[in-house]
Parts: structure tokens; C-alpha cells; sequence
């Protein structure tokens, strides 16, 4: 068995972001999946709010004070990204349940390499998996599971996102409500808390784009000002329910002299059986003969990544499953893979997916009488 590196943080599934829907079931009396997050039970209403990309690393760089100076720390997914992660909040279930093991991802089943987010083959329209071939996954949602013992939920979501496949699954036995901006949002959150939903979840992504696209300056003063816009209104929210804040993943910053291209024509496509799916900051790769694929790549990236057999990799998914590749590639500091799949692909200032503390280490603040 090859040895993870010790800088990287891999996942605690007793601590993690997998803890908050279990700590949820808890709390209304429903036998959980897996291990909850230690924190008060009792509580009649709960609003769950996930800012994609707040990472803990990231967060210290904030220098918050007041109410969001000592969150708690807990470990996202593996990967550490969007699709695997939200997968897990909303199921209470590990990535090797639930299947949603990466941004882009081959599903043998149907054939082709797939965009998880968009729920369709890559670089096609959105939604074609979930329209046309009822994708869907094969974990209950915790919204599914409270409206099984009676409790209604509701989810906030940007506009935008609310007919999306991915929305529509990862949301499915709760009320989805589509909100236009922070203002807004939160002035729906407020009305909602009054009535009578269990559970009401928030979902913000917007310092995730910021991260992706800006410097490290943009995306601190995106985080916060939507702290500050939520700090504001703590308070009156959680008179009527216990409020937890948390994120999905964090981010590190990803330099274009650190970046890794490949394409259709390069060398590597001879060890690969199909072009790589997975994240640029950690890969599935298709190959028939792994050892021969390891051995090309330390040969060559040695210092850039950790290339890892697929039951070598399993216990970071929470267990084996037939999506994880043959070989699973982890980019080392703050290196990155990066695949031409189409013409245009740009370079990103930040990515996630893989096991550096930023982008491993996510806060928990709990707000509960």
C-alpha cells in the first residue's frame, strides 16, 4: 500500500461535513447513516446554510472577530469539491455511497465522460443525463428521510440553479425556493424561519466563483461581506431555530507557473484509455495497465502529484466503488493537472479536489439556545 503523504489532510468521515446531515437526523429523532457532529439535540427547527469554497485556512485570513471568530473545524469529502460534497451534505452519506465521486466523471453505464454538475456528457447542453436517461442517486436525501417521519424542509438556492437536474436530485422531498442575490436571501431565510419547515437550507456559491476566477483579495472580500450580511441577522434567525454555518470544501490558490497541460495529442494519452476525468487538482485516469501508467508519471511528476492504484485510493472515497479510477492522481502543493478536453480552457487562480489543509479543512459555527 503506498503511503499518503503526511502534509496532506485526508478525511475524518467521524469529523466531517458527512457529520452535519447526521447530526440533523439526530436531532429529530431518526436513526443516522453515520457518525453525527457533536453538538446540541432538541432543537424543533434548524437552518443549515453552506457557503461553497469558505474554507478554514481561508477563513484565518479573514481575522474575523465577534461571532464568527472560533468556528469549529471539520474535514470536507474526497474529493474536496462541489459535486462530491453537497452530494454527501444533502444524503448524510460517504462519496463511495452515494457515487457522485468528482466534477467529471466516466459512467460506464451510459459511456461516456460526464459533467456531474451539469449532469450531462462533457461539453454537451445540462441536464441531458436527468432529462433523458432518469439519472439519479442511490442514497435517500435528508429531505426525503424528514418528510418520511412528517417534517416538511425548504431549500434556498440561487434562481438559476432551481430546475438544474443536479438541484432537482440533490433537493428532492424538499420545497425549493430560488433567491436573486445576498439581499435577498436573506430576507427569505428570515420569513421562512417563522414558518413551519424542520429543516431549511441555503446554499451560497458565490465565493466560489470569485475563487476560481479573482486573486485571493477579491475572494477574502467576498467572504466577507457575506459573513458581515449573515452576522447581521444571526441573531433574529436563530430566535426561532439553531443555526449551523458551514462549507462544502476551501480553495488554494493556483498559479499558472504551477500549472501541468495536457491535451488529446500529448504522450500521455498513450498509457490512458480515455482523457482523465475527476478534478485539476486531483484525477481519475482510464488505463488497462496502472502500473505501467504509475510508472510514466513519477518518472515524470514525481514532485507534482501522488499517483495512487484505485484500492490504494478507496478509503479516501469511504470505500471502493466502480466510478474511482484505475488510477487516482493528487496534486502536491499547489500544483495542478489541467486536460484541453475542448479549444477553450483557462487557467484558474484557485481550485479545490484536493487534500491540502485549504482545501481539506472547512468551519463549523453553531448558533443554538
Amino acid at each position: 500500500m503506498k503511503r499518503i503523504p503526511e502534509k496532506f489532510v485526508t478525511p475524518d468521515y467521524d469529523r466531517s461535513i458527512v457529520g452535519v446531515p447526521n447530526w440533523i437526523l439526530k436531532n429529530f429523532g431518526i436513526k443516522e447513516i453515520h457518525h453525527p457532529l457533536d453538538l446540541p439535540v432538541g432543537f424543533d427547527k434548524i437552518v443549515l446554510i453552506i457557503i461553497d469554497a469558505l474554507g478554514y485556512r481561508n477563513l484565518e485570513k479573514l481575522k474575523t472577530k465577534g461571532i464568527f471568530s472560533k468556528p469549529s473545524v471539520i474535514t470536507s469529502t474526497f474529493p474536496s469539491t462541489t459535486a462530491t460534497a453537497l452530494s454527501s451534505i444533502f444524503t448524510g452519506s460517504l462519496p463511495a455511497e452515494h457515487g457522485m465521486l468528482g466534477f467529471i466523471l466516466f459512467l460506464k453505464e451510459y459511456g461516456f465522460l460526464t459533467n456531474m454538475i451539469e449532469l450531462s456528457p462533457f461539453g454537451y447542453g445540462r441536464d441531458l443525463l436527468k432529462d433523458r436517461m432518469d439519472f439519479s442517486l442511490p442514497v435517500k436525501t435528508i429531505f426525503q428521510t424528514l418528510s418520511e417521519s412528517g417534517l416538511k424542509s425548504a431549500s434556498l438556492i440561487p434562481s438559476n440553479y432551481t430546475k438544474s437536474g443536479l438541484s432537482k436530485m440533490l433537493h428532492s422531498g424538499s420545497q425549493i425556493v430560488g433567491y436573486t442575490s445576498i439581499g435577498d436571501l436573506i430576507v427569505k431565510l428570515s420569513d421562512l424561519s417563522k414558518e413551519d419547515f424542520s429543516l431549511i437550507t441555503a446554499y451560497i456559491p458565490n465565493i466560489d466563483k470569485t475563487g476560481h476566477l479573482e486573486d485571493e483579495r477579491a475572494y477574502l472580500e467576498e467572504a466577507s461581506m457575506i459573513l458581515n450580511t449573515l452576522g447581521r441577522k444571526i441573531n433574529e434567525i436563530s430566535r426561532n431555530a439553531a443555526v449551523l454555518i458551514t462549507a462544502d470544501h476551501g480553495m488554494i490558490r493556483t498559479p499558472k507557473e504551477k500549472e501541468i497541460w495536457w491535451s488529446p495529442k500529448d504522450k500521455i494519452m498513450e498509457y490512458l484509455e480515455l482523457p482523465p476525468g475527476g478534478e485539476r487538482r486531483m484525477m481519475h485516469l482510464y488505463t488497462r495497465d496502472p502500473d505501467i501508467l504509475i510508472d510514466y508519471l513519477e518518472s515524470n511528476y514525481e514532485s507534482h502529484g501522488v499517483f495512487l492504484k484505485r484500492k490504494e485510493a478507496a478509503h479516501l472515497f469511504g470505500g471502493e466503488h466502480k466510478r474511482i479510477g484505475d488510477v487516482v492522481l493528487v496534486a502536491l502543493e499547489n500544483f495542478s493537472f489541467n486536460f484541453k478536453y475542448r479549444k477553450e480552457e483557462i487557467s484558474l487562480s484557485g481550485m479545490h479536489g484536493g487534500l491540502s489543509d485549504f482545501e481539506m479543512l472547512v468551519p463549523v459555527f453553531f448558533f443554538g439556545r
